[in-house]
């Protein structure tokens, strides 16, 4: 399969106004022309993004939350009515909320809903749209999927889950392009919240990858169909590790992590 030309496409990205997703929207609009339909669950945000692109005209704001079927049937509605057959389709969405402050009621199913059965929609209702095309579809789960450790278990397991429900769908699908992105930290909303002492900071910084050039990375790689695409220092240690030392991985993980001083991890 020859080598995927991003040039003039029409895409969907979700989780697009900020993050991973924001900087592919940036390079995607700024670089090649793709007309992107951008989707996040609040619209003033994805306008106000839209207002910081230099071609913002190839940005259409769509908002809806991505845990939500109904949300996908009326983007599918959206594009038929206008005629529009996106070529690429990445799904960049997720949420990191803390094990321990869950509301068991509403917070298991949101984590579950937007990190994991949003592929699932997405496949669902965009697939054949990639097929129809010989387009790509880039889902983007975390470098979590790699290997266990405490702290963001719900988060893991839904990025564990992501993972393997779109390497199987390249399975399923063989002569179409979907490929599986698992990046380490980055330096996106989710880690700049954090509340890291000086010290540790450093060491955040030093081993988290810049979030433009992880999405460069993204694009690059995806354009090659490389089915599973592993992003980040940290990321590639953590895959090493767990490979040949299974039992011993998360225990390091855990302590490096807890040592970090990230407030999501201090009481683990």
């Amino acid at each position: 399969m020859k080598k995927f030309d991003y040039t003039n496409k029409t895409a969907v990205i979700t989780g697009a106004s900020s993050g991973i997703g924001a900087e592919l929207t940036k390079i995607l609009t700024d670089k090649y022309g793709v007309k992107v339909i951008g989707v996040a669950r609040n619209l003033e945000r994805l306008n106000a993004f839209k207002q910081t692109l230099k071609n913002s005209e190839l940005f259409t704001p769509f908002n809806f939350d991505v845990g939500s079927l109904d949300g996908f049937i009326k983007l599918d509605e959206f594009l038929k009515q206008n005629s529009i057959v996106p070529e690429l389709v990445i799904n960049c969405a997720g949420i990191l909320p803390k094990f321990e402050s869950f509301n068991a009621k509403t917070d298991y199913l949101s984590v579950i809903n937007t990190n994991f059965l949003s592929v699932v929609y997405s496949a669902k209702v965009l697939l054949p749209y990639v097929k129809q095309t010989n387009g790509l579809m880039i889902n983007v789960s975390s470098s979590s999927a790699l290997c266990p450790f405490a702290g963001i278990s719900t988060y893991t397991a839904t990025k564990s889950a992501a993972q393997r429900f779109s390497e199987s769908l390249r399975c399923e699908n063989k002569d179409c392009r979907i490929v599986t992105v698992m990046p380490g930290f980055t330096k996106t909303d989710i880690l700049n919240k954090q509340q890291i002492p000086a010290k540790e900071s450093k060491i955040i910084d030093f081993i988290s990858a810049d979030a433009k050039k992880v999405a460069s990375a993204i694009l690059r790689k995806a354009s090659k169909n490389k089915g599973r695409i592993i992003i980040g220092k940290d990321a590639h240690f953590m895959s090493f590790l767990y490979r040949f030392f299974p039992s011993l991985a998360p225990k390091i993980i855990t302590k490096f992590l807890k040592s970090s001083k990230f407030e999501t991890f201090k009481d683990i």
